[in-house]
């Protein structure tokens, strides 16, 4: 793989399953090339836009998909597996058992939380419904759960940022995007957050014009109609 490729990203134009991929390679300061589907002014777009079928089976994908990353002869879907991939190329691995452990548990964890608001997205319309009495009803046991895991710590792994922090950070935006004041009962993700956030290369690139704060979800979503 060539050092001086820059990888592409394929995804909607909008946060979903991508974002982590986008934080985690601007924290390290990766130039990368976001190819963006399907037009969004167009409240009638389906998961398939016209330009992702066009490109789905030229590319070389083994299980084509979006998002997918491409860097040079690397091509890769599913984005845990992306995640996987950049965490190893850069660093950004737990190194010892007891942060293994708990690397791999978090990561799943997430996984189940983020499905959990994805599927109600996609076939529930009554949001105010969904969010308060499904997923993040009052003080959501999830949140208990994260508070707990997290403790004092930095870092959900320990006092070094981790692969699975991109991945918590950006369920908990979701969270406090959706329900206001909810993460916010909750001292230590908040400072979790903040920390986050101020993070040089994170601030940089949230305040830049490639940074994609909204919409959340792709375009069948209920909640962008």
């Amino acid at each position: 793989m060539s050092d001086t490729s820059v990888p592409t990203i394929g995804y909607y134009k909008t946060r979903g399953l991508a974002q982590p991929i986008r934080l985690l390679l601007a924290y390290k300061g990766v130039k990368f090339i976001d190819k963006y589907y399907g037009n969004f002014g167009d409240k009638n777009l389906d998961d398939n836009p016209a330009d992702w079928l066009a490109d789905k089976t030229i590319l070389g994908l083994e299980f084509p998909d979006l998002p997918y990353y491409i860097d040079g002869p690397l091509k890769l879907t599913q984005s845990t597996a992306i995640m996987r991939h950049l965490a190893r190329k850069h660093g950004l691995m737990a190194t010892d058992e007891t942060g293994l452990g708990r690397q791999d548990l978090l990561e799943q964890q997430l996984l189940d939380i983020r499905m959990g608001i994805i599927v109600n997205n996609g076939v529930n319309h009554g949001y105010d419904t969904v969010i308060a009495q499904h997923i993040i009803a009052g003080r959501s046991p999830q949140l208990d759960r994260l508070s707990r895991f997290l403790g004092a710590r930095q870092w959900f792994t320990g006092n070094c940022i981790n692969y699975v922090d991109f991945l918590a950070y950006e369920v908990l935006d979701w969270l406090r995007l959706f329900s206001t004041g909810t993460v916010d009962e909750y001292q230590n993700l908040c400072q979790f957050m903040v920390r986050f956030e101020s993070l040089p290369p994170i601030k940089a690139y949230m305040k830049s014009s490639e940074f994609i704060s909204w919409p959340v979800f792709p375009p069948k979503a209920p909640w962008l109609q």
